[in-house]
């Protein structure tokens, strides 16, 4: 056991043999702390961490979560993240770091590759076995500990279908890129506000709609556009500006591209 200022940690006795399988780095409970910051650069571990109180920010590759009382996030080999806690309700968190050829295969076989923020799941009876195990320390626990991550795992596969056959997920997005039309919007913030990978959420909505969410955002835009080119007496550099778009010229190639006409063939045409 490791004790510091903000976190209890417990280490697992496991054999040689099993540390080949599935290698348990350690477990263990990080309490309230307003200056908890963890980076790491393609990481040699996986972390699976569920939030028991207080709110964070987690940054995974180029996807930004804000993790809070209830939720899950799972750190993957190989990632390049950062992560940590609000100073005004900093987390509580119970915690897992594992490794190895057997953890591949769990991810593997419950298709969770990149998928790494499940809102609401509840881990905290299978988190807290773990935890009292290795705070045991009774033996080699390897393959009771594994039994566990099995469970882990099946949950947050079937988290992971429960929020893809959710009936108004898409139309959930729909909305979100109607309303932000005007707006710069970025795919991370599409991907955070249902919670859901950028592979799942453009899956979903391409399923249901049959174009990307982008195509969709894009096609918003052009409507706006169209609006502002027949209803005002803005011009093609100001209707650019006001929908976000880097400079009239790309928007006016775009218009094109979109419409077959220029914005100002479009006005005077209409």
């Amino acid at each position: 056991m490791k004790n510091a200022a903000s976190e209890k940690i417990y280490y697992v006795n496991q054999t040689s043999n099993a540390r080949e399988i599935l290698k348990i780095h350690m477990c263990g409970i990080t309490y309230p702390d307003k200056t908890y910051e963890i980076s790491r650069d393609k990481s040699a571990l996986a972390c699976i961490e569920y939030i028991e109180k207080g709110i964070g920010t987690v940054q995974i590759e180029d996807q930004v979560f804000y993790p809070e009382e209830g939720d899950v996030y799972f750190l993957q080999v190989g990632t390049r993240h950062h992560y940590f806690s609000d100073r005004e309700n900093p987390w509580q968190k119970i915690f897992i770091n594992v490794s190895g050829s057997l953890l591949d295969s769990l991810i593997e076989g419950y298709n969770l590759k990149n998928i790494y923020y499940y809102k609401g799941l509840d881990l905290s009876e299978e988190m807290h076995g773990i935890f009292n195990l290795a705070k045991e320390n009774d033996g080699d626990s390897t393959e009771e500990i594994i039994c566990i991550l099995n469970r882990i795992f099946f949950k947050m596969r079937e988290h992971v279908k429960n929020k893809i056959h959710t009936p108004d997920i898409a139309e959930k997005m729909k909305e979100y890129l109607r309303n932000n039309a005007a707006s710069k919007l970025k795919m991370e913030q599409l991907c955070e506000h249902v919670s859901l990978s950028e592979s799942q959420t453009i899956k979903i909505f391409k399923e249901v709609y049959g174009i990307t969410p982008y195509a969709y955002f894009l096609e918003k835009k052009i409507n706006l556009a169209k609006g502002m080119l027949l209803n005002t007496n803005l011009s093609v550099k100001q209707i650019a500006y006001n929908i976000n778009f880097t400079d009239e010229y790309y928007f006016s190639n775009v218009f094109k591209q979109k419409t077959g006409k220029s914005p100002i063939q479009y006005r005077k045409g209409m």
